[in-house]
């Protein structure tokens, strides 16, 4: 059948972002006197929740009421700190031109918080590609939690079947998301995921560029 529905990823997958993400990561850490993380360290933690990512950095050391506070302080940095690092990956605007010509429904899901998110939308002038935009406060289960889909997206899409429905992103999290939920699967493997978790996997796609998308489905 062919793929009516794309639950795209933001983050590794639609855009560059990672120089962004590192920067508030680090000047969020350290404020609150953690170790510096490395660049390899805030990189694997790419496709978690930013709290699970904090968790992860600190070795367990932050936990509630200290995790929330840390991610109302690393969003309040997006404004000047990430977006100005972050771009769409090379073709983005004629992909999502190309996909939208064909009626294909696009939802973004990410895990950035809700302002953080829409505001790289318009800086990114991509508004008029995305359908539904659903961020981390937008939704009560998150990527690979099937439920995501069952309770979130399923409902939105009562035309669309998961035989019609592709999962794209960067990260096991996207993968593993798929599998759950048994919806297809692609693999961007330019992003920031693993290469060689993700490759173990089995995806049902693997996508070299995003300008690639249009022809692989």
């Amino acid at each position: 059948m062919p793929i009516k529905t794309i639950i795209l990823d933001f983050d590794g997958t639609l855009a560059s972002s990672f120089e962004g993400i590192w920067t508030c990561m680090r000047e969020t850490l350290t404020h609150y006197n953690f170790a510096d993380p490395t660049l390899q360290q805030v990189r694997n933690t790419i496709g978690l929740t930013l709290e699970e990512s904090m968790h992860r950095l600190t070795q367990g050391l932050c936990e509630e009421p200290l995790t929330s506070e840390m991610v109302k302080f690393y969003r309040a940095l997006h404004t000047t700190k990430a977006a100005p690092h972050t771009r769409l990956f090379d073709g983005a605007i004629p992909t999502l031109a190309e996909l939208r010509a064909r009626n294909i429904f696009i939802i973004l899901v990410s895990n950035k918080g809700r302002a953080g998110l829409h505001q790289l939308i318009a800086q990114l002038k991509i508004a008029d590609y995305i359908d539904i935009v659903l961020s981390a406060e937008d939704i009560a289960h998150r990527k690979p939690d099937a439920r995501l889909y069952t309770h979130h997206i399923k409902p939105l899409l009562t035309l669309t079947p998961a035989s019609q429905t592709l999962v794209v992103g960067d990260t096991e999290t996207d993968i593993l998301f798929a599998k759950n939920a048994n919806l297809f699967s692609c693999w961007a493997t330019y992003g920031y995921g693993d290469q060689q978790r993700c490759k173990a996997l089995l995806p049902d796609f693997e996508l070299q560029a995003l300008a690639d998308l249009p022809a692989l489905i």
